[in-house]
């Protein structure tokens, strides 16, 4: 029994500190079947990855896929919800290389003005019903327009109603991330999250090649609340993440 992929990695592209090829030698090395590269999406301020290296990271990828044959290698990007309306910053051109979207809340991203009550209220730990209305509302919306594949760290910086949330991802496909550096929920609110029937993927959010596939973290909540293992997408099976079923 194990954990066959990793689908939340950074790279030197954004906030990373080793390059695409040493993130797929290390879930070689211990044996995982797939491997995301998954780095900031292109609205943060300070760690975006950029449009224009997606050609490059693309042809690597595939140079990887060759060298690394045991290893199912894909491109994603960590992408940042920008409103209530559920938009995010993942634009239609830029699917031609992407296999895969992971996407969650961060702080210091470039949103549209009229965004700007959304962010400063998440910015300074608001928890206002209408905070967190608002802050649902965006991650449902964007859940429901968008094909995304991973809600990572769900709660981060973004106080939500977590059972709507739930909801929404097991309606449409995406999967509720367990975080391998650190989850934003109380416990209560993942036996709630678990409760809807949502599905789990566990990720190691590794910002180092060392950390691939430290689930060290998802691992302790899994056991503390009680989650069956049936219900995490990526232990002893491959998920089926909803934009490759229309590739």
């Amino acid at each position: 029994m194990a954990f066959w992929g990793d689908y939340h990695t950074h790279t030197v592209y954004s906030h990373g500190k080793g390059c695409i090829e040493e993130n797929v030698l290390r879930a070689a090395k211990i044996g995982l079947k797939e491997i995301a590269v998954a780095d900031h999406g292109f609205n943060h301020m300070f760690f975006n990855v950029r449009r224009s290296e997606l050609p490059d990271m693309r042809r690597q990828i595939a140079d990887l896929r060759v060298k690394y044959p045991q290893v199912s290698v894909y491109l994603s990007v960590e992408s940042n919800v920008l409103d209530k309306r559920g938009h995010i910053d993942i634009k239609d051109k830029d699917r031609q290389y992407l296999d895969m979207a992971v996407c969650g809340f961060h702080k210091l991203v470039f949103a549209p003005l009229s965004a700007v009550s959304f962010f400063l209220a998440n910015h300074f730990g608001s928890q206002s019903q209408k905070t967190v209305a608002r802050n649902t509302d965006a991650y449902v919306n964007a859940i429901i327009k968008n094909d995304i594949d991973i809600l990572s760290h769900p709660g981060n910086y973004c106080k939500c109603d977590i059972r709507e949330v739930a909801r929404a991802c097991k309606a449409y496909g995406t999967y509720f991330e367990l975080n391998g550096k650190r989850i934003h929920l109380t416990d209560k609110e993942l036996e709630i999250a678990a409760g809807e029937g949502v599905e789990f993927v566990c990720d190691s959010d590794a910002h180092a090649p060392k950390r691939v596939g430290d689930f060290s973290v998802a691992i302790a909540a899994i056991e503390r609340v009680g989650i069956p293992y049936e219900r995490i997408a990526n232990y002893d099976r491959l998920p089926a993440f909803r934009s490759r079923a229309k590739k």
